[in-house]
């Protein structure tokens, strides 16, 4: 069972017309212009970029496989894709944390893939987009404390 995380909370799985990996592409037509993208690994060679960005247009969904929690080349994907003018639903799945929720929003996604066992151990009250979130304010600082206090 897959659940999806969203500033709503959670949600069902909606996508019920599944995904086509990224080297299948060039074949592939869209059915009734729905296509959903699966990224296994979020680095690009430049021959794989070319394809994603001439399935943009006609992409609904990406979904981008987070190998571990701090995979930041799933971020800079994601930025990416969004500067390349992709506006559709772009989820992670893989290695997610609540605690990087903002800055997975941050970077360009919109929703997050969890499993069953992931959403039991880290329940919807823990995901929260904190829009006003700042590097000095999630490290408990006020905005006159050094980050790093010099001896």
């Amino acid at each position: 069972m897959t659940v999806l995380v969203t500033d709503a909370g959670f949600a069902p799985e909606d996508w019920l017309s599944g995904f086509v990996p990224l080297a299948a592409l060039a074949p592939v037509q869209p059915q009734n212009g729905r296509l959903a993208i699966d990224l296994a690994v979020p680095v690009m060679r430049g021959s794989d970029w070319l394809r994603l960005r001439a399935a943009l247009p006609v992409a609904a969904l990406i979904r981008v496989r987070l190998r571990h929690v701090g995979d930041t080349q799933a971020y800079d994907l994601a930025r990416d894709l969004r500067a390349a003018g992709f506006r559709g639903r772009l989820r992670a799945r893989g290695a997610v944390a609540p605690r990087f929720y903002t800055l997975l929003r941050r970077a360009g996604f919109s929703e997050i893939e969890l499993t069953a066992d992931q959403a039991v151990h880290q329940p919807s009250e823990h995901w929260r987009n904190e829009r006003d979130w700042t590097p000095r304010r999630g490290l408990g600082l006020s905005s006159t404390q050094p980050a790093h206090p010099r001896d």
